[in-house]
């Protein structure tokens, strides 16, 4: 029997090695998931935060854990998920501090619900505007999207300034109405 058919070699061996060390972590993760959860409930106030701060730990772990003695593994993930949520709150607080800089008082809490309901609000929208008579949709388009004065607009496309004002009028009646329904 030669060398090669006796042993494996040593890369087959680190690699199932490897292997098992990553799926022992991954147990330990799970068995830890929930103490984590409510370790973190007590620091971070969005699930949203607990969630992104669970992913960076699960991350580390995997990256990281082999160097980690097996007993201490557990304490050790409390430790990276303490951390994480400070530095998380490090962000928050430095993102709140430059939005105040720059004439806010505090910085949006977007809620998800809120911004698909204002996409498709939006969407909506522009196909209301589509609907409306090309005439009234320049007027609209002007205003809005150009922000020029109505007197500008009457100017640009050679018409009456009440003329402008009327059909900016019944543009946005139209909308309303179709908006409504």
């Amino acid at each position: 029997m030669t060398q090669d058919q006796s042993l494996p070699n040593d890369h087959e061996s680190t690699a199932e090695t490897a292997d098992e060390g990553v799926a022992r972590r991954r147990r330990v993760f799970e068995e830890t998931k929930d103490g984590l959860q409510a370790f973190l409930r007590k620091r971070l106030p969005q699930d949203s935060d607990i969630d992104d701060c669970l992913q960076v730990v699960f991350v580390k772990l995997i990256e990281k854990g082999s160097v980690v003695a097996a007993p201490a593994l557990k304490s050790w993930l409390f430790r990276v998920a303490s951390n994480e949520s400070a530095r998380l709150w490090r962000s928050k607080a430095a993102a709140e501090k430059m939005y105040q800089k720059h004439g806010g008082t505090k910085a949006p809490i977007i809620d998800p619900t809120t911004a698909v309901m204002q996409v498709e609000e939006t969407e909506q929208l522009k196909n209301a505007l589509k609907e409306l008579p090309e005439s009234w949709q320049q007027i609209v388009s002007l205003r809005i999207y150009e922000n020029l004065t109505f007197q500008q607009i009457a100017d640009q496309l050679g018409i009456p300034l009440g003329t402008a004002l009327t059909r900016m009028r019944r543009a946005l009646e139209r909308l309303k109405n179709d908006l409504s329904k």
